[in-house]
C-alpha cells in the first residue's frame, strides 16, 4: 500500500514538473518552437516517460493525459452514489478547478494563452479527452453505453460550464482562486433550472 502510493505520487510529480517544464518553454520561446525532447532535457527524463504522461506537447501544455483521464473517470465513478451524473461530474471537475487556481502552473498557462490566442482550438483538442474520461464515467454510473446520447450531452455540459465558469473568472482578476468554483455552481444551477432566465 504504501509503495504504490509512493509510486503514484512520483508519477504526480513527474508529469507536473513535464507540464511545468513546457508551460515555461513555450513562454520562452513559443510553443511551436518547443520540442518533446527539449522538455524532457529540463526534467531530465526520457521521450518515453514523457509519453506515458501525455499524447503530445499540446497536452503536456493543456490536456490530462492519459492517466489524467483515468483519474477522472474513475472519480465520476467514485462520487456518492445519491449524486445524479450532472452534480457527479460538475463535483469531479470542481475538484480539479480548486487544485488548478492554486497552482503556478495554472497561471502560467493563461498567460501563455493570452501570449499566443491560436493556442485555443489546440486547448479544445486537447481537452476532448478530459469529455471522452467525464463520459465514461457518467456511462458506468447510469450503465449506459458511453456513446448513448444522454451520457454525451451530460459530459459536454459539464465542460461548457467549466469553460464559462473559468471565463467568468478571468474577467475578474481580483477574485480569490475559490471564485472559479463558484462560478461553475452558478452555471451549472442555471442548468439545473433549465437555462430559465434569472430574475
Amino acid at each position: 500500500m504504501t509503495t504504490g502510493g509512493l509510486r503514484e505520487r512520483k508519477k504526480a510529480a513527474t508529469r507536473a514538473a513535464l507540464r511545468e517544464a513546457a508551460v515555461r518553454l513555450g513562454r520562452e520561446h513559443g510553443p511551436d518552437a518547443v520540442t518533446v525532447e527539449a522538455i524532457c532535457a529540463e526534467v531530465d527524463v526520457s521521450p518515453r516517460t514523457f509519453f506515458n504522461h501525455f499524447t503530445g506537447k499540446d497536452d503536456a501544455f493543456f490536456g490530462a493525459g492519459p492517466e489524467g483521464t483515468t483519474d477522472v473517470t474513475e472519480a465520476v465513478v467514485a462520487r456518492p452514489a445519491g449524486e445524479d451524473p450532472l452534480a457527479a461530474a460538475a463535483g469531479v471537475l470542481a475538484d480539479v478547478l480548486d487544485s488548478a487556481t492554486g497552482s503556478g502552473v495554472w497561471h502560467q498557462q493563461l498567460l501563455l494563452l493570452r501570449e499566443h490566442p491560436e493556442l485555443l482550438g489546440r486547448m479544445h483538442a486537447a481537452t476532448r479527452a478530459t469529455e471522452a474520461a467525464l463520459a465514461e464515467g457518467i456511462a458506468q454510473r447510469t450503465a449506459r453505453p458511453a456513446t448513448d446520447a444522454y451520457v454525451l450531452t451530460t459530459a459536454a455540459m459539464v465542460m461548457t460550464a467549466v469553460r464559462v465558469a473559468v471565463g467568468l473568472w478571468l474577467d475578474h482578476p481580483e477574485s480569490p482562486d475559490t471564485a472559479a468554483r463558484d462560478h461553475l455552481d452558478g452555471v451549472v444551477a442555471l442548468l439545473r433550472a433549465g437555462l430559465t432566465p434569472p430574475r
